[in-house]
């Protein structure tokens, strides 16, 4: 099950929504959901990276002779920068010895940090400043 968060500045308007979780229809996963799928109906993340990472995980995958995915779900970031918010797909992949760990980064350049459920009570407007308003929340699968 996941949910979208919607926030909203009372001084300049400014809309984010946040995605945490993941629904049932990413129940279980495997290595492939990394690769281009073979047919657009096929579930993966393939679109969900960029080239950059998606390379990073090949590599990963092809150096590792066991390799498990799990940990999969979308999850909130904010910039400690410039504050802005997105979310993004986190997921831990193990092979070997090894654990891999997407690395995200803003358009700013600087890494992003996952939010917590706490710091999503005081979230900042990236335009502004000014805290923002939880408006809605919705819950999907």
């Amino acid at each position: 099950m996941g949910e979208e968060k919607t926030f909203k500045c009372p001084k300049c308007g400014n809309v984010v929504k946040l995605n945490d979780g993941l629904g049932m229809m990413w129940s279980s996963f495997d290595k492939s959901m990394f690769y281009r799928p073979k047919n657009s109906f096929d579930l993966n993340f393939y679109d969900e990276l960029d080239k950059k990472m998606i390379d990073e995980v090949h590599k990963f995958i092809e150096e590792s002779k066991d390799v498990l995915v799990a940990d999969a779900y979308y999850q909130p970031y904010i910039c400690k920068k410039c504050g802005k918010m997105e979310s993004k797909l986190y997921f831990k992949i193990y092979g070997d010895d090894k654990t891999y760990i997407p690395k995200y980064f803003c358009e700013c350049g600087n890494r992003y940090k996952k939010l917590t459920e706490k710091e999503q009570e005081h979230l900042h407007c990236d335009k502004c400043g000014t805290e923002m308003i939880k408006t809605d929340i919705l819950f999907w699968d």
